[in-house]
């Protein structure tokens, strides 16, 4: 009966421990418990980043700037606790930090929200005339002249004629040196023209036809006022006023076209007031060359029998810079 006692005993002693076994190799080991964690994190990116990725562009481009993870977010290990309970807790508060991870994108949806695609060239300012070529130029000209139809009062034999004057063309030279202030500019100069003119007339006592031919020469001094206006680093448009003194020299002959019958010469030499006016385009070769061309009017006062005359030059300039 003992015996029998004793393995009841033994039966019951064993079953209990092979049930504490399965019990504890039932419960989860802190890496398996940490491992499904991480596993559910992982889960949980996905699924997040998944949702972000149907959201539009412009809401993705408007979106405020801030840090994103590019890689899901990784769980910091606590040390291993002495308790089962304390293992609990640790679940639970790693369950709550979960809850609150923020939103992840992938690499390259956050490279698109955070670079900023400008496709527009730098705004580079153009350089003043005087910063691009320096403080001083000189420059010559040479071009060619014409001017609008004049009037000539002369007398022949006892009566008092007035023409127009047919004008040729003609040629001019000139030089002229200045300083800049930024854009602004003033300058000296001095230009020597030349052109020809004829008329034809009956001569009123005789009845003859007769030819006048002459020439017009003019020595202008001036000073100039201006303004460059910079098109780029290598262009820029000219404006400038002036203000001078013309030596202006006229000489008429008059010959009859039967034979010399009747000769008649005028001539004249005086110094007046001139005014112009000029704009051209420069075109900048180097720092230290350019070369311009440009359109120049010009007013010359009138002299005793001739009247005031209006020149247009046509220049083609080559200027040192310094």
């Amino acid at each position: 009966m003992r015996h029998k006692d004793f393995y009841i005993l033994l039966s019951f002693l064993a079953s209990c421990f092979s049930g504490f076994s399965q019990v504890s190799s039932t419960e989860l080991t802190r890496s398996d418990i940490f491992d499904r964690m991480e596993a559910r994190a992982k889960s949980l990116a996905k699924r997040m980043g998944e949702m972000s990725g149907k959201e539009s562009q412009s809401a993705v481009q408007n979106s405020p700037s801030k840090e994103i993870s590019n890689s899901s977010p990784s769980i910091v290990r606590p040390q291993p606790r002495s308790s089962g309970v304390e293992a609990a807790r640790d679940n639970e508060s790693s369950n709550a930090q979960n809850s609150t991870i923020p939103e992840s994108r992938s690499p390259k949806e956050a490279s698109v929200a955070f670079s900023v695609v400008d496709d527009s060239e730098d705004y580079l300012p153009i350089e003043s005339a005087q910063e691009l070529l320096g403080d001083y130029y000189i420059s010559p000209s040479l071009g060619f002249v014409l001017s609008s139809e004049s009037k000539v009062t002369y007398k022949l034999g006892s009566t008092m004629e007035e023409k127009d004057l047919d004008n040729e063309l003609g040629y001019g030279i000139g030089m002229r040196a200045g300083i800049r202030f930024d854009n602004f500019f003033t300058e000296i100069g001095i230009k020597y023209s030349t052109l020809d003119y004829n008329i034809y007339g009956i001569a009123p006592f005789s009845g003859q036809p007769y030819t006048g031919e002459g020439s017009v020469d003019v020595l202008n001094c001036n000073a100039r006022l201006g303004y460059t206006f910079p098109i780029n680093n290598a262009l820029a448009f000219n404006g400038s006023v002036g203000l001078g003194l013309s030596n202006r020299k006229n000489t008429f002959d008059i010959y009859s076209d039967m034979g010399n019958i009747f000769v008649s010469t005028i001539s004249s030499s005086e110094t007046v007031l001139s005014y112009d006016l000029a704009f051209s385009i420069t075109y900048y070769v180097a720092e230290s060359y350019l070369i311009s061309l440009g359109y120049n009017y010009m007013n010359v006062g009138k002299i005793s029998q001739f009247d005031a005359l209006n020149l247009h030059y046509f220049e083609l300039g080559l200027g040192l810079n310094f």
